[in-house]
């Protein structure tokens, strides 16, 4: 029995990190910067990675003449496009796939809840999620009997995710229409769609917007894809 747990061990041990990575996690601030730090590593000596990164809940405590309420789902009020954020980064590690903004409720001034977030690798490829620049306003929210619809102030936030990491190979993200090379038809496709692009599959590096980033991508993976 001990000669086969030893051979087990030595085998994870020789196999190292894995391809590909999934966690669930909680992360709570009532204003200040808050991070958390992966339990498991993903390799560190990938080509190209993938980050999928969703929301799965979203709650806030609030107060109202001095009285505390909550947790209240909120999941609602986060824009369709700060749900689920695919992003890539080319290895290896370390890399960071860049911060993202979420403003909620989508195009109020001033916002009710704001953040910034990023995920990061280490050089061990250890990965890193960071909620900063947190913005706690006001909502207005029905609390019931007595009080009805009433503006609240937001005290704080929880947000419930999943991130999800695949070291992939020789991706060819810039041959938008599938075909097999990128050509002219595939840099008409993004010069159609120049501009904003949350969710659209025209966004060769996924991150919401079609500029000279994507076009630069175009140009240099021009010709056939690698297999």
């Amino acid at each position: 029995m001990e000669i086969m747990s030893i051979a087990l061990l030595s085998s994870c041990a020789l196999m190292g990190p894995p391809d590909t990575a999934n966690w669930t996690f909680d992360i709570t601030s009532s204003g200040e910067n808050q991070s958390w730090v992966a339990p498991t590593p993903i390799r560190a000596d990938g080509v190209h990675y993938e980050l999928l990164y969703t929301v799965t809940g979203a709650t806030v405590m609030v107060s109202y003449i001095g009285i505390d309420f909550g947790p209240i789902d909120v999941l609602d009020m986060i824009p369709p496009y700060a749900l689920e954020t695919w992003r890539t980064q080319n290895g290896p590690c370390p890399l960071d796939f860049g911060w993202t903004t979420v403003s909620a409720p989508e195009g109020q001034i001033p916002p009710s809840l704001s953040y910034d977030w990023m995920v990061e690798l280490n050089a061990k490829g250890r990965a890193t999620f960071r909620m900063e620049n947190l913005y706690l306003g006001e909502a207005d929210y029905d609390l019931g009997w007595p009080w009805g619809s009433v503006t609240v102030q937001i005290q704080s936030g929880t947000v419930t995710a999943n991130v999800k990491l695949d070291i992939v190979q020789n991706p060819c993200y810039a041959d938008i229409d599938n075909s097999g090379i990128v050509d002219v038809v595939d840099l008409l496709k993004l010069i159609g769609a120049w501009g904003e692009c949350d969710d659209c599959p025209i966004d060769p590096n996924g991150d919401g917007f079609v500029d000279v980033t994507d076009l630069l991508m175009i140009v240099g993976s021009w010709g056939t894809c690698p297999i």
